[in-house]
């Protein structure tokens, strides 16, 4: 067995194989968690809490349970973001593609 397969027999739950026309595919089941939202939401969650208490990041003083004023601090978040890594010589274009890319491939 190839070293990729020792590893996914290791993290699935069930995985097998499927003879195809073109060859072969691998399919695998994961246990999802079940209580509470995914980690990816929670960071996001704890980073705009956060943000939100920093001077002059939310001057309405509003709490970012409420929608357009999430929506407002990600926004703000995201510029801070891109301007800190346009500092250091990334591009900002190209970092929102892939976090877009990753977002799409995520969600679906």
């Amino acid at each position: 067995m190839r070293r990729g397969l020792h590893l996914l027999e290791a993290l699935a739950m069930d995985w097998g194989t499927v003879v195809t026309a073109t060859g072969k595919a691998v399919w695998c089941e994961f246990r999802l968690p079940q209580n509470g939202p995914c980690s990816r939401i929670q960071r996001a969650l704890t980073l705009l809490t956060t943000y939100q208490r920093l001077p002059g990041a939310n001057p309405s003083g509003l709490d970012v349970a409420c929608l357009p004023v999430a929506e407002e601090c990600a926004s703000d978040l995201i510029a801070d973001l891109l301007h800190w890594l346009s500092s250091r010589g990334a591009d900002p274009d190209a970092v929102l593609d892939r976090a877009q890319a990753y977002y799409e491939t995520e969600a679906a």
